[in-house]
């Protein structure tokens, strides 16, 4: 449908509430119209979803459940949701409308002052430990979906429909994810379930980007990024930084770790930890106020800074077990989304065999205080005049079982099965078999195979199929990457 078709087809369904007035903004999740609440007299954005999932079942209930509580959201630093509305194919939300700029539209120019940053990273962040703690699970933190109105003020929208998409009956598979590549965290990437913490990822993914000018993963491939997300550590803010203040740089960094365990615990210490000069609970982030200079003029204040320092070489790739597969891709303004699905079984994550510790066993030998002497002339008096004393036979002592040689040895670990790794990747992406099983799509990543000759096939159609043959050993890592060329008319 197009945006005049669809500006009929809301205006005729709010007809009488509403008077839609023009088209504001269009993205991957939808198109934005501005309009003007009847009753009271005010400006509200409509957002209507995309029209090709208005007849999936499974879409519209996680729609509406999750749009309606979104909506149940209160706080100063999220865009309020008003109704959610359906009319028969037509699903929409209408929310307040906010005056400003979204922050991918300020940070297009380049890094910008530390202040500014330290200040919508921690607005943000109170916004979300808001949510996190009423079980609500943004998922698709970035850019385009963090505003900055008139008065200054870091504005959040777009919360749970990401889920909802994820619940679309065509993008259903096991492990899917939605979300927006470069701002991806590790864990959403491999299709895994996600909490609070990847949003807090995914929010020090803008951060890093709002200081050093650049994203901490570039490639003109997206396979390439997710990767890099999933195995590499990022480059260091304070190559490309050097007047940022040693605690934001560590609090992103840290937020940043591949293991959500290594992050902050709650938004709020990741907050308190950008910005120490405005501690936050939990208890607190339900109304955040900053008193000492808050206010940002989007026209003026917020004023990009050139990037300074050199910028780092990438640090090499480290191995995880991990099974990607990409199966769509919607693009839009502000994002490319990508919807990925386990594609089989992943491969287990194995570790170095941990050598044997064994216990330390401890000599304790009783410590004896030796009796004071007395003169020889008190000793002659005291014993003539003390009688014999009866002397006893010690009690034998008890012997503790002597250990036999099976016993002193300490438990042995079984011993770590012997297995190696492919990883593969292609451009275009196709699907890898491996002696003619079908294994999954590309990047296929550290798939788990034991010691011994392959023959790699990655196949699409259209495109010759590119065969390779490949030895894999112990311990190790295959890695192998496949141009693949259409194939001639």
């Amino acid at each position: 449908m197009s945006s005049g078709d669809m500006f009929e087809r809301l205006g005729a369904s709010v007809s009488g509430r509403y008077d839609v007035m023009e088209l504001v903004g269009r993205g991957g999740m939808g198109i934005v119209f501005l309009a003007n609440e009847r009753s009271l007299d005010r400006p509200v954005a409509i957002k209507v979803l995309p029209t090709e999932l208005a007849h999936d079942e499974k879409f519209v209930q996680r729609f509406e459940h999750e749009a309606r509580t979104a909506a149940k959201l209160d706080h100063p630093n999220i865009i309020p949701i008003y109704a959610v509305e359906s009319d028969d194919d037509l699903h929409y939300f209408v929310m307040k409308f906010v005056t400003g700029r979204a922050l991918d539209e300020i940070i297009e120019s380049g890094p910008l002052p530390i202040d500014n940053t330290q200040r919508i990273l921690w607005e943000a962040a109170c916004a979300l430990g808001h949510a996190h703690t009423r079980g609500i699970v943004h998922r698709d933190i970035k850019p385009a979906n963090i505003m900055i109105d008139d008065a200054g003020r870091t504005m959040l929208t777009d919360f749970g429909i990401s889920k909802a998409l994820q619940s679309a009956s065509q993008f259903t598979a096991t492990g899917q994810v939605i979300g927006t590549p470069h701002y991806m965290s590790p864990e959403q990437a491999k299709g895994q379930e996600v909490d609070g913490r990847s949003d807090q990822y995914s929010l020090a993914v803008v951060g890093y980007r709002m200081l050093a000018g650049r994203l901490p993963f570039e490639d003109e491939s997206v396979h390439t990024i997710i990767y890099k997300h999933i195995f590499e550590e990022p480059p260091a803010l304070s190559g490309m930084r050097q007047d940022a203040p040693q605690h934001v740089v560590e609090a992103l960094h840290r937020a940043l770790a591949k293991d959500p365990n290594d992050r902050f615990g709650t938004m709020e210490e990741f907050a308190t930890a950008v910005l120490p000069t405005h501690p936050v609970t939990s208890s607190m982030s339900s109304a955040p106020v900053i008193t000492s200079g808050a206010a940002i003029d989007v026209a003026t204040e917020i004023t990009p800074m050139p990037p300074t320092g050199p910028q780092p070489v990438p640090r090499k790739r480290r191995g995880m077990g991990v099974l990607l597969t990409i199966v769509a891709l919607a693009g839009g303004a502000g994002g490319v989304y990508w919807v990925m699905s386990g594609g089989g079984a992943p491969g287990a994550e194995v570790g170095e065999p941990q050598a044997p510790v064994a216990a330390a066993v401890e000599d304790t030998t009783a410590a004896v205080t030796p009796l004071d002497t007395a003169t020889a002339e008190d000793t002659a008096t005291q014993v003539a005049q003390t009688p014999a004393p009866v002397v006893q036979e010690p009690e034998p002592q008890t012997q503790p079982p002597r250990q036999t040689e099976t016993q002193r040895r300490p438990a042995q670990r079984p011993a770590a099965p012997q297995v190696g790794w492919v990883t593969i990747d292609a451009n275009p992406f196709g699907t890898v078999w491996i002696d003619g099983v079908q294994i999954g799509d590309t990047p296929l990543v550290r798939h788990e195979l034991r010691p011994g000759t392959y023959v790699i096939e990655v196949r699409r159609e259209g495109y010759r199929t590119a065969v390779d043959t490949v030895r894999l050993t112990a311990s190790n890592t295959v890695l192998r990457r496949y141009p693949l060329t259409r194939e001639e008319p």
